[in-house]
């Protein structure tokens, strides 16, 4: 019987994890920052642009397709790409849907090299951008770039 009711409580604390959300945790969206930094410094276009949401559209008016052009001819552009940012601050809300959305600010470098060149591409080592990302939560879980306020982009690409 003591078996039974400790397979029960198991399955119980399952079900638990699986449908109740967790609090919002802002590493979730520093990973989303991660995996882009670590995707553009391997010059994976996919990978860079792939936090990027389908509806996607920023002050310029760039779209998720837009954007991720624009990476791939920085890819093509440059023999590497650094990206780093700091000072992430994350503040999370729900839309009137009861979407889960959040609006990240940091400040922003990405340096392009061409023959051992460096090109300021967002902000500077000593002067980065301060931007402010919008995600909203994606259906499968994930987080997904919805738009980007801030950027000062100093080259054409």
């Amino acid at each position: 019987m003591s078996k039974y009711l400790l397979l029960l409580i198991a399955a119980a604390l399952v079900l638990l994890y699986l449908f109740f959300p967790r609090g919002d945790d802002p590493r979730e969206i520093e990973s989303v920052f991660d995996d882009m930094r670590d995707a553009a410094e391997k010059k994976d276009a996919d990978g860079a642009a792939g936090h990027f949401s389908l509806q996607y559209k920023d002050e310029y008016g760039a779209t998720y397709h837009v954007v991720k052009k624009v990476v791939g001819n920085v890819f093509r552009k440059y023999d590497n790409v650094r990206v780093s940012y700091s000072g992430l601050s994350v503040v999370f809300s729900e839309n009137e849907s009861g979407e889960k959305e959040a609006a990240a600010n940091l400040d922003v470098t990405i340096t392009g090299y061409s023959s051992g060149m460096p090109h300021d591409l967002i902000g500077s080592e000593g002067s980065p951008d301060n931007v402010t990302v919008t995600l909203k939560k994606s259906g499968l879980g994930g987080w997904k770039i919805t738009g980007v306020e801030g950027i000062d982009a100093q080259e054409s690409y």
